[in-house]
């Protein structure tokens, strides 16, 4: 696993239950606000690759944690491309913790395996866009087919999931998405995530994410199509 950081201790990935949060080095996206370049530029993850933590401190500081954490969180880049993430997955919940993959769905298989064999406790699934216009953000010409898989995998409902979208004005509209629902119907839960300005992937980038007024009034809305719908800001 190439892990590139780690937050020592969390309480906002389950509010109430303690957690760590380990981050993973490159992604397969290159969405225009993306708020870690660090790790998914080329010349930035090249940069990083001298300075990654080795998985026997992980797990040394995991083991000197069990009176403290419950969850570990796996996130940034993209965890599913990492070769070893089922091993590592594994030697997590041999240590009696809970885990929690972020995933934008890019490797079904792995997170199908991964679900089957009972090493994961909670699946986080960015949407970017409706299908069919993933590539209006993500900025890769690539099928779509794997995310469709793995968003399938999910609604089968063999694991606690939630699907979620940053939202940004300069791409989404109520209609937006309504459109990105329609993917998922049936979902057990969906946040909206309001976009916050900061470090992003194009320096250029000036969009900014609603107000708490107009999420509110995004979410009434659609409260008729989703039955779960939350807010983050």
């Amino acid at each position: 696993m190439l892990l590139s950081g780690i937050q020592k201790f969390s309480m906002l990935d389950f509010p109430g239950k303690t957690s760590c949060v380990v981050f993973t080095l490159w992604c397969n996206m290159r969405c225009s606000f993306c708020h870690n370049p660090d790790f998914v530029l080329p010349e930035w993850v090249k940069k990083q690759m001298w300075n990654l933590i080795s998985e026997q401190a992980f797990f040394h500081f995991l083991e000197s944690r069990k009176w403290l954490l419950e969850w570990v969180s796996i996130c940034w880049g993209e965890p599913t491309l990492q070769k070893d993430l089922y091993s590592f997955c594994k030697k997590v919940k041999d240590m009696w913790f809970y885990v929690k993959l972020d995933t934008n769905g890019r490797n079904p298989e792995i997170l199908q395996k991964l679900i089957e064999d009972n090493l994961l406790d909670y699946v986080a699934m960015d949407i970017k866009n409706p299908l069919g216009k993933f590539s209006e953000i993500t900025w890769t010409q690539e099928s779509e087919n794997p995310y469709k898989e793995s968003l399938a995998t999910l609604l089968e409902g063999k694991i606690d999931y939630e699907f979620r979208t940053t939202v940004i004005k300069k791409f989404h509209s109520l209609e937006n998405i309504i459109e990105i629902w329609k993917n998922i119907y049936w979902a057990k839960n969906y946040y909206l995530q309001n976009f916050r300005p900061g470090k992003t992937l194009d320096k250029n980038f000036e969009w900014e994410g609603f107000t708490e007024a107009e999420l509110l009034h995004m979410k009434t809305r659609l409260q008729p199509y989703v039955k779960n719908i939350w807010i983050r800001t």
